[in-house]
């Protein structure tokens, strides 16, 4: 007989999810802070105050809380929607209201947290996509423009199914597989979404990359160290002949002066004698 599957997300699991994600942005904003912090009052400036590389991954991090996340429909997501908010100081915090009225009305915005998403708005297609495959998230129109198949701006193969249905590929983004099952489809809207977590390990795995602006002013500051050091030894061995030059110029003007003494006390010995015998 008929029967109905209702899918509900568990209100706990989100709210963790939340609270975790709050935490972290948290956790990092304090220490970024930390290490850029200016003292425009003293000298107590943060160890990376004014450095470029650091000033610019705290600009890119911002960035990422403000952004909208594509690719989960044809709704743009942001993380004030979740409930995801800052104070006036900056802190991450969790607004209740906003929170529990987006899990009433639209708690599918809450996957965008932490699952990608590849996706599309027709029944009749099917979306996979390789994990090396590196698609912009986004929403893209599949189209038939003329006789190009297009996704988005960028040309589609058009590969015809046993099925009576049709395949797409694309040559800019290999591994991406597109199937309908009809041969020639309407229109059709596909989804690529990035969750907001993997944006975050993106940040910080260019952040340690070998060619990143963080990664050369590490080198540049090892590079640095290594020339101080070089001129600190050079200095010790200065400092070192120094001390032996004028070690042993002290000894030697102590050697005339024990001698002026010397010659001093014998003069005055010899004028005391002659004033005696006169």
């Amino acid at each position: 007989g008929s029967s109905v599957i209702a899918f509900s997300r568990s209100e706990s699991a989100i709210r963790q999810s939340i609270n975790d994600t709050i935490f972290s942005l948290n956790e990092f904003k304090t220490e970024i802070d930390r290490l850029t912090y200016i003292d425009v009052d003293g000298e107590a400036n943060g160890p990376l105050a004014m450095e470029t590389a650091a000033t610019l991954l705290k600009s890119n991090f911002k960035k990422l809380a403000v952004e909208p996340l594509k690719g989960f429909g044809s709704d743009l997501i942001y993380l004030s929607q979740l409930g995801i908010k800052t104070s006036s100081s900056g802190d991450y915090y969790l607004d209740e209201a906003t929170f529990t009225k987006t899990l009433a009305n639209n708690p599918e915005y809450f996957a965008a947290l932490k699952d990608t998403n590849v996706s599309s708005n027709s029944s009749s297609a099917t979306i996979t996509k390789s994990q090396f495959t590196t698609v912009p998230p986004d929403t893209y129109a599949v189209t038939l423009d003329g006789a190009q198949w297009k996704l988005g701006t960028t040309n589609l193969t058009q590969e015809n199914l046993a099925t009576g249905g049709s395949r797409f590929t694309s040559v800019t983004y290999p591994g991406l597989v597109i199937e309908t099952t009809e041969r020639i489809p309407a229109d059709f809207d596909v989804y690529i979404g990035k969750s907001f977590a993997q944006k975050i390990i993106d940040l910080m795995t260019d952040t340690l990359d070998l060619e990143s602006s963080v990664k050369s002013a590490e080198e540049a500051y090892k590079t640095l160290t290594l020339d101080i050091e070089a001129r600190l030894e050079k200095l010790d061995i200065r400092e070192k002949l120094i001390s032996d030059r004028y070690t042993e110029q002290f000894g030697s003007m102590e050697q005339v002066m024990t001698q002026f003494n010397s010659t001093k006390s014998l003069l005055e010995n010899f004028v005391d004698s002659w004033n005696q015998n006169k």
